[in-house]
């Protein structure tokens, strides 16, 4: 991974090393560096967007009034990837992250200038090249390789091997699955952004203590750039992370605990990393039992999101943020509770 690390976070002593102070270090200025560029950038993005007329207009379900830069995605992809491969160096996770991440910034550039003409994009080549991604992913190993039997983390569990075709399937799903989650997130603004900041920054202490040293840093890059979009974003916001930054988001979470906690990964481990990106999760799985009842088609526009149902039961945009940004807290909590106290 090259030598800007040297010692993990792991508990061998009660006194940090010179190697993990470093470390400590690092992180710290990776995620500021990433934070500043991003926060740089955002003028860069917003001019764009109006030059190449990449703009939200109002209509329909939209809760703003004026035509909103769709651009922000790529101040957030630019900035992550510069600090990844500075800090890390151009390898295989990082490019596999930044190849992937430009094929989505691309479909998702299509899907937003769709919207600026006020037209809808049609989901299927959008899932398409989500697949792909999700397949050249699993081509790279980087994958779901199977999973510990022994609730504790133990050394004396057995571990089950994922047959090639579970471990293609378990893979493509979970990339397919983590972009629109997020995706499906990105309705009120600041949400989406500030639901990232927090699974970040959990999967970066998650990493950091399992000594996984290339997903902390990942991580901490990922919460960096994302907090600086969201001093535009939030809300009144400035301007949009567009479909381009929020698929972009959601593949950079599932590469980040692809290659961390789920890597050799125990049930409980599987646990905490769910709970880790709960709030995704737990809206998109909302949604889908939903509109499985109502009898209604899955990719079908609605206001099922847990955000509509809040506003619409009288919460503010502002509220319905804070109320949300609460509830990710609290899962990353328990996230990291259960992490720790089941030594994982």
């Amino acid at each position: 991974m090259g030598s800007f690390l040297y010692a993990p976070f792991v508990h061998t002593t009660n006194k940090m090393t010179c190697g993990q102070v470093r470390a400590l270090f690092t992180y710290v200025v990776s995620g500021l560096s990433a934070f500043f560029l991003v926060y740089l950038l955002m003028p860069v993005a917003h001019w764009l967007a109006w030059k190449t007329q990449l703009l939200d207009i109002p209509r329909g379900r939209k809760g703003h009034s004026q035509p909103m830069p769709l651009s922000g995605g790529i101040a957030m992809f630019v900035g992550m990837l510069i600090v990844s491969a500075f800090f890390a160096g151009v390898q295989k996770t990082v490019a596999v992250l930044a190849v992937g991440g430009a094929v989505l910034m691309a479909i998702g550039w299509v899907d937003d200038a769709y919207k600026a003409k006020q037209k809808d994009f049609p989901a299927l080549p959008k899932l398409l090249i989500q697949l792909s991604v999700g397949m050249m992913v699993f081509f790279f190993d980087i994958r779901f390789r199977g999973v510990s039997l022994t609730w504790l983390g133990g050394d004396d569990g057995a571990f089950v091997t994922f047959p090639l075709w579970i471990s293609f399937l378990a893979t493509v799903i979970w990339i397919v699955g983590l972009i629109n989650m997020v995706n499906f997130l990105d309705g009120v603004d600041g949400l989406a952004a500030g639901a990232t900041i927090f699974s970040a920054v959990t999967l970066f202490f998650l990493s950091m203590v399992k000594g996984q040293d290339l997903t902390a840093l990942l991580a901490v890059a990922l919460a960096g750039a994302a907090l600086a979009f969201l001093r535009f974003n939030f809300y009144p916001a400035k301007i949009f992370m567009g479909d381009a930054g929020s698929m972009f988001l959601g593949f950079a979470l599932a590469i980040i605990s692809l290659e961390g906690t789920m890597k050799g990964a125990t049930l409980i481990s599987l646990v905490v990393t769910v709970l880790a990106l709960g709030l995704p999760v737990i809206d998109t799985l909302q949604v889908m039992i939903s509109r499985l009842l109502a009898g209604s088609p899955m990719y079908q526009a609605d206001r099922r999101h847990v955000h509509h149902r809040l506003m619409s039961h009288g919460l503010t945009a502002k509220q319905t943020v804070v109320v949300l940004y609460v509830v990710s807290f609290l899962f990353s909590a328990l996230s990291l509770f259960l992490f720790y106290f089941q030594k994982i």
